[in-house]
């Protein structure tokens, strides 16, 4: 397995147990702290299938930003792409002036993961049982409250 690890000064990305990579508190982090800015380049969503046969995105670290436009983390994005999901999170997403932040939802201490919830919406036009939600969209969080899926119910 190749292993990257980035240092910075509130965290570090290294191996997760829940998936891939994933970013950790190297210190107490207070509830409410700005830890840092969601980037990548800002992409038109209509676009985002060809980009992905053509080979300019995985599609795995792109986040919403509204209607017609997201991120794609991957394409000059920072550490915060490698923030896994939990469907209990410690962390959460706000937007200013079209830019997503992270958040400290709690008191995060040395050496926990970062999590937030994805919270990915399903096509109004699929109907998909709770199942096929799950083996579809898997969530491997392991909290007590995991839905199974990345879907929101």
């Amino acid at each position: 397995m190749n292993s990257i690890t980035t240092d910075r000064h509130f965290t570090l990305v290294k191996d997760s147990l829940v998936h891939g990579k994933g970013v950790f508190a190297k210190q107490k982090i207070p509830k409410g702290t700005r830890i840092f800015e969601y980037a990548g380049e800002r992409v038109l969503k209509s676009n985002l299938a060809q980009e992905l046969v053509s080979g300019l995105t995985s599609l795995v670290y792109v986040m919403n930003l509204n209607e017609t436009m997201a991120i794609d983390g991957e394409r000059g994005g920072n550490d915060a792409r490698f923030i896994n999901h939990s469907c209990d999170p410690n962390c959460e997403v706000l937007y200013f002036n079209q830019t997503p932040y992270v958040y400290a939802l709690q008191e995060i201490l040395e050496g926990d993961e970062l999590s937030f919830d994805y919270k990915y919406g399903s096509d109004a036009d699929v109907e998909a049982t709770a199942e096929q939600k799950r083996e579809w969209f898997p969530c491997n969080c392991g909290a007590k409250n995991c839905r199974g899926t990345l879907l929101e119910n």
